[in-house]
């Protein structure tokens, strides 16, 4: 059994929850670091925190994964997996976190970790399932071992960009969910919303140069049920506030990630029903029932 070190940056709900689940292998030392000191007992400083890691876990918010990345470039080994759960767009570039991990750090074996990985049930001990995606074989193998016999259940794949996308969409997605729910239309509607939201997400990922069959795996169609239908989920909450109040008053990857689809989708967006219907409600404050009962409609 190979011994590890794992340094976790970002200490929030997932950050916390990785760390959880590693903790009882004796085999890993686990490293957990944040620009909040308070939020890490004993902290260590960040050049320390990564010394001799060789998995190195990014978990804050996509719209900072740029700038935590560019502030461990200088103490982090070449040999290090970066690792992320990030899902999300930035805004100026449109880039998906593997292209931000490729352009700040492109000499790392890079892998995302993405899937039905709800961070409360996850500090429960609840079993959590996810793609680790890269096209580094000893980057899929090791955090394979890393997590084998936790919590975590991890399923290989060489589909990078097709994963971080399917999180990007999956988030937009759970949005509408929410706002089913806050609807109240029943079951029935919301099972065709699903099955019409990863059909989407298939023919957005082959667009965009990713495998579409990544939509119907983990990363996509096990994390969209997930956390479209989680009471825990922030998306799924930002989409009941639309119906409720008209406004999104939580703060969610979805709702931060749709004006960069929209972008990215340029003028394709309309051969996409449900986003068009997000990007006219979240961006163009259109009023949610109108336009998401207009669905039924197309």
């Amino acid at each position: 059994m190979n011994n590890h070190i794992v340094a976790i940056i970002g200490a929030g709900h997932i950050g916390q929850a990785i760390t959880q689940v590693l903790r009882p292998k004796e085999n890993i030392q686990v490293r957990l670091w944040d620009t909040d000191a308070s939020k890490v007992p004993d902290q260590q400083s960040l050049p320390q925190t990564l010394k001799g890691a060789n998995i190195v876990f990014l978990c804050c918010n996509s719209w900072a994964a740029r700038a935590a990345l560019q502030s461990l470039s200088q103490h982090v080994s070449l040999e290090a997996v970066i690792a992320s759960p990030i899902k999300g767009l930035e805004d100026n570039t449109l880039y998906t976190i593997d292209q931000i991990i490729r352009d700040v750090l492109p000499r790392n074996p890079l892998a995302l970790v993405n899937g039905p990985m709800l961070s409360g049930e996850m500090m429960d001990d609840h079993p959590s399932f996810a793609m680790v995606a890269s096209d580094n074989i000893q980057a899929r193998e090791v955090l394979i071992e890393v997590f084998f016999g936790t919590t975590l259940h991890l399923q290989p794949s060489e589909d990078v960009h097709g994963t971080a996308l399917a999180g990007v969409l999956k988030n937009v997605y759970s949005i509408g969910l929410g706002m089913t729910a806050a609807m109240e239309m029943g079951s029935n509607f919301r099972g065709w919303f699903v099955s019409q939201a990863v059909r989407e997400m298939a023919d957005i990922i082959q667009a965009q140069k990713g495998n579409r069959e990544t939509a119907f795996e983990q990363a996509g169609l096990g994390d969209l049920v997930a956390t479209g239908f989680s009471p825990l989920s922030r998306n799924c909450q930002a989409g009941q506030e639309l119906v409720q109040s008209g406004e999104c008053i939580t703060v969610s990857e979805g709702a931060m990630s749709l004006p960069a689809l929209l972008s990215l989708l340029n003028n394709t967006r309309s051969q996409y029903p449900i986003v068009d219907m997000l990007g006219s409600v979240v961006v163009e404050k259109q009023a949610a029932t109108e336009r998401l009962l207009a669905l039924l409609k197309q």
